[in-house]
Formats: C-alpha cells, sequence, structure tokens
C-alpha cells in the first residue's frame, strides 16, 4: 500500500512539477542619482508597488528600501510580476509625481540589476507668517494644497505629495520644498493643542468682548478657500516671499458627551472634529479633545462650518513601555441637542472620516475596527452644546 502511495505522489509530481515548488524568487536593483548633476542620493526611500491585480490579499506597506552612501538600492526574494517604483527624498519631487515613474516586469528568478533612476530636484515655495499685530507665528502648520477635480464636477484642495509636518521656525519663516512643478494653494494654520493629558478649560472672554481665535488662512490672506490665490512653480525653481498674515474669526465652544452602546460614559476618550471633506478641501484635524470622568468633553476655538466628530478610545498593544493605536469607531444616529441660541442638529453622515490622520482614506492601523459613520456637527453662530457621540469600548 506505501508503495502504491508513493508510485501516486511520484506521478503527480512528475505531471505538473510546479505545483511541489514555488517560483524562485527575484532582485531588483539599482541606483539613485540627481538629476543634471549625476550626484549619489544617500537615504532616497525606494518603494516597489505591484502593479497589476494581486492575486492574494496583501496586507501592511510595499516592499521599501533606503539607498546606500553610492545611492545603491537592492530588493530580493521578490515573486515574479509587474512592479511599479517609486522613488522620494526630501527636497526632491517624487518619481511618479514628476512622470517619470516607470514599471518593470519580473520573471520568475530574474535578476533586474542597474536600474539607473534620477530624481528631479523640487521647487520652493517660502515666506513669512505674521499675526494680527504683525508679530511673527511661530509652529503654524504650513501646507502646499493641490486642486484636483471632484465627483460633480467639484474641485478639491488636497495636500501636496511629501508634505508632511511643516511649521514656521520662531521667525515666522516657513519653506515647502520637493514641489513638481505645477500650481499650489498654500495655506497657515494655528498650533492646535495636544488632546493628551487632563481636558482643559479655555478662559471667558473679558466682559462685552467677543471670543476669537486664529483661523486657517490661504495666501494671499483669506479664510476662504474658494478665494485663495495659486502660486505658479516652475521646475525647480524658487517662489519666495509668499508672506501673508493669519486671520482671526468667531471662536465657539462644542461639547457633549461621550458614551458606549449602552449608554455609559467614557472617560478618557478622544474626541475630533474634522473639517467635512465635502467642503472640497482636506486640512486635517479642526480640533480636539478628551473626555473626562464622565464622559464630558468641550473643545474650544472652533469657527463656523461643518465638521465631523469622532471619538475613540486608545489601547495599549505590546505590554507595558509597548506600542499603541487608536481604535476608531462611533455609532451612526440622529439626535437633537441644545446649543446657547436655540437647536442644532447632529446627525450620522453617510460617509466615513480618514481611518487615519497621516492621510485621506487611508488604511486602518493593524488591529483597528473600521469606523462607522461619524457625527455631523454644524456650527453656526452659538456654542453647540449636548453632543453626543457613541463609541466602542476596546
Amino acid at each position: 500500500m506505501l508503495a502504491m502511495l508513493q508510485l501516486i505522489v511520484a506521478v503527480t509530481l512528475a505531471q505538473n512539477p510546479t505545483a511541489a515548488a514555488p517560483a524562485a524568487a527575484g532582485r531588483v536593483a539599482g541606483r539613485v542619482t540627481g538629476e543634471g548633476t549625476n550626484a549619489p542620493l544617500a537615504d532616497a526611500r525606494v518603494m516597489l508597488f505591484p502593479a497589476g491585480r494581486p492575486t492574494t490579499m496583501r496586507f501592511g506597506p510595499p516592499p521599501q528600501t533606503t539607498t546606500d552612501q553610492d545611492g545603491r538600492f537592492v530588493f530580493s526574494g521578490l515573486k515574479p510580476g509587474e512592479y511599479r517604483i517609486d522613488v522620494q527624498r526630501t527636497g526632491y519631487a517624487p518619481l511618479e509625481e514628476a512622470g517619470r515613474g516607470r514599471t518593470i516586469q519580473l520573471a520568475a528568478g530574474q535578476s533586474l540589476d542597474n536600474l539607473a533612476i534620477q530624481l528631479q530636484k523640487g521647487a520652493v515655495i517660502s515666506g513669512r507668517i505674521v499675526g494680527p499685530s504683525g508679530e511673527p507665528q511661530s509652529d503654524v502648520r504650513m501646507m502646499a494644497l493641490r486642486r484636483i477635480a471632484g465627483p460633480n464636477s467639484q474641485s478639491r484642495l488636497i495636500p501636496a505629495p511629501m508634505q508632511g509636518l511643516q511649521q514656521t521656525n520662531d521667525l515666522g519663516e516657513f519653506r515647502l520644498s520637493g514641489l513638481p512643478a505645477g500650481e499650489y494653494y498654500v495655506s497657515a494654520a494655528p498650533h492646535m493643542q495636544s488632546p493628551f493629558g487632563a481636558p482643559g478649560v479655555t478662559p471667558a472672554p473679558a466682559q462685552g468682548s467677543a471670543r476669537t481665535t486664529l483661523a486657517t488662512t490661504f495666501y494671499p490672506g483669506t479664510t476662504d478657500a474658494a478665494a485663495a490665490q495659486p502660486v505658479a512653480v516652475a521646475r525647480g525653481a524658487e517662489v519666495p516671499n509668499i508672506s501673508f498674515m493669519l486671520l482671526s474669526l468667531p471662536a465657539f465652544r462644542v461639547s457633549g458627551i461621550v458614551v458606549d452602546e449602552n449608554g455609559s460614559p467614557i472617560a478618557g476618550a478622544m474626541v475630533m472634529l474634522i473639517s467635512d471633506p465635502r467642503n472640497g478641501i482636506f486640512m486635517g484635524p479642526a480640533g480636539n479633545g478628551r473626555s473626562g470622568d464622565d464622559g464630558g468633553f468641550a473643545i474650544d476655538n472652533v469657527v463656523a462650518g461643518t465638521y465631523r466628530a469622532s471619538a475613540s478610545v486608545p489601547i495599549a498593544i505590546g505590554g507595558p513601555g509597548g506600542g499603541g493605536f487608536v481604535n476608531w469607531s462611533s455609532v451612526g444616529g440622529t439626535t437633537t441637542v441644545l446649543s446657547s441660541g436655540g437647536s442644532s442638529t447632529v446627525s450620522a453622515s453617510s460617509g466615513v472620516v480618514g481611518s487615519s490622520v497621516g492621510g485621506v482614506g487611508g488604511a486602518a492601523p493593524a488591529g483597528a475596527r473600521q469606523m462607522d459613520p461619524a457625527t455631523e456637527v454644524v456650527v453656526g453662530d452659538n456654542n453647540v452644546a449636548g453632543v453626543r457621540i457613541v463609541t466602542r469600548r476596546p
């Protein structure tokens, strides 16, 4: 009987030899240099994206590495298939954004060596931000935005590539670098208070005066994104002296309570207000706060507008001293809440706020649950109170 089984296995392997052994791994290697100088670019990030439709579900970031001091990089152990290469380095236009992306086809066991990749020096927009009294504004969040066509012929402003956390220095100066040639809209947003730590209380304004706050301002000095003026930059050029003033707008408070699905208050939840993406612009968080022991929260210095409110309960992973992730979840519904000027309606929106702060519609952190529809909050000319956010406990 055993001999018969061995014979069957041998015949099967002979008829289908690829069933027993996986495809041989491939290799991709090359060198990254600067266009015009051919100087090697060290510490450039090289990424390989599967270009075709994946046959299996993929998780995590794409294969990536950094170049050595001679600008060289190597990928090994690659599966056969089609790959798209992108290269990024501070001060240089990303390969794909510069219109120079490339695709390679890798056969089983094939080695593609000596790939030559050149990066273009990115354009720069620089300037200075001052406050209403003319004083320099430090730690202002700066962004270069591009206008793209959206659904229903509506345009949207989105952050340009490679625009991470850019802040003004102590002199109020900023420098947005690594931009491909094109038109950009420059925005300046005031420094945001961290939601960590005990919930704070903003002092009341002086009697007879209205509360105001510095608001996100677009060049050349407007809080209306539609009135912003573009700044055109040529390839590798710098446009200096893009200086403007942060404007002040009336400020209001959004307050309420965070509860679980059973209606019990949740302490220590992180509450975030994000500008409604239907407004045609993504500017990141517009305000944040932390719930107290009774589940109550208050977010001050909110300007008029439409927002989406979500609550999250941070949970630690990896044991003491380990990393952590934020569990984003909120249960939709419609609730009528009271404000100082009458009643306002807070309702669940049909969309989902980006599952990570670093981008729009990015993948949720490993282990985090998908968010349910966020709660819509409309701020008019009064404080908004009684917002009720339902979230799941970890």
